[in-house]
């Protein structure tokens, strides 16, 4: 009888323990994640146009948008120089 269960665990276990782990991480990710989506509402762009300039696939914009990101600085900086806002508030003092 042949099995059904995968031979590779599944990566929602990792992704689990990672928000688990870090939640302030998760939450400043859904921020960003907003900002992102309302830029593109204010600018009337869609998440394919996005991926289109930022040279990503569609897929790749979409699970940023969700909130569950995990960004590099890089990243961060490309998508404000495309929409032309700041994603992370910068706090001195």
């Amino acid at each position: 009888m042949e099995s059904v269960t995968a031979t590779e665990s599944s990566k929602w276990k990792e992704r689990a323990a990672r928000k688990a782990e870090n939640p302030k991480a998760l939450e400043k990710s859904r921020i960003i994640a907003i900002n992102i989506l309302a830029q593109l509402r204010k600018l009337g762009m869609s998440q394919k146009d996005l991926a289109e300039k930022l040279q990503v696939t569609p897929q790749t914009v979409n699970t940023w948008v969700k909130g569950n990101s995990n960004f590099t600085i890089e990243t961060i900086v490309r998508i404000e120089e495309v929409l032309g806002v700041e994603l992370i508030g910068v706090r001195v003092g």
